[in-house]
């Protein structure tokens, strides 16, 4: 009669007992990686490897030694990124050219034969020093040193510019010769005060009745002291060549250039702005 095939079980020193009918049969100490156990005729039974490895520690085999683990690859480094070519800088644009101001300008004061009943031609101003000419018709305002022109500049004038102040408010432009001064005081910044009226101005408005004799004595004194002379008259006053710009006549009878232009000519002129002012018909 076959063996019915029993459930094997581990006992010590690596033997596997089967107990079929009292019997017991020994198999031999495991050896390699597998063993089985007989045990009647069932099938072969496999036994775990952690079975084996107890089962060759207790007969004195040595354990196999783990592998060693391996190292892990080193990480290649990352490149360095590519570098990013300087923006190039935008080329300079030029500013457009500006024409020089050539018509109403002359080279000397030979060649402004307007201001000859002004300004005899045997005046010493004319060859001496610094002057100042405007010129109402041309709208251009020159500066002369020792006769010979080195600026020449754009204006604008009153909004009535034609012919020679009278009164206040009449918004005209005086014209003859004055003197000129510096007027820190003014609205206007950089403002030059122009000395009017002067003394034909003074007597010519006496003589009409326009202003009284004692206001005609007080603006010949101050004239010949080179001060400012009364600017309450009725003949106006507070005229002045400043900046605010010359592209059209809108003074109350003032000389006014371009702000930069203004700049350029107080830096011609002589200390404290004074000089002589020339204004042409």
């Amino acid at each position: 009669m076959r063996g019915r095939p029993l459930r094997s079980r581990r006992l010590p020193g690596g033997w596997a007992c089967g107990l079929l009918l009292g019997a017991c049969s020994a198999e031999a100490a495991i050896s390699g990686p597998v063993a089985t156990v007989a045990v009647g005729e069932g099938p072969e039974l496999p036994l775990a490897s952690r079975a084996a490895a107890a089962g060759a520690a207790a007969a004195g085999a040595p354990a196999a030694e783990a592998p060693a683990a391996e190292a892990p690859a080193p990480t290649p480094p990352r490149p360095a990124p590519s570098p990013v070519p300087p923006t190039p800088a935008p080329e300079p644009v030029a500013p457009p050219a500006v024409e020089p101001v050539t018509e109403g300008c002359v080279a000397s004061l030979d060649e402004l034969h307007d201001g000859a009943a002004l300004l005899p031609v045997d005046d010493r101003r004319r060859r001496h020093g610094t002057l100042v000419v405007v010129r109402k018709a041309q709208r251009r305002l020159l500066v002369f040193v020792d006769g010979d022109a080195t600026h020449c500049f754009p204006v604008a004038l009153g909004f009535a510019p034609a012919g020679h102040k009278q009164v206040q408010g009449d918004g005209k432009t005086p014209e003859g010769l004055y003197r000129t001064s510096d007027k820190p005081w003014s609205s206007f910044e950089h403002a030059i005060a122009i000395h009017y009226p002067n003394a034909d101005d003074a007597r010519a408005a006496a003589s009409d009745g326009r202003i009284s004799s004692k206001t005609r004595d007080r603006i010949l004194a101050d004239v010949r002291e080179g001060r400012v002379p009364p600017q309450s008259t009725k003949l106006g006053g507070a005229v002045l060549i400043h900046g605010g710009g010359a592209s059209s006549d809108w003074t109350l009878g003032c000389v006014a250039l371009e702000d930069a232009d203004l700049l350029t000519l107080r830096s011609a002129l002589p200390r404290g702005m004074r000089t002589d002012l020339l204004v042409l018909p």
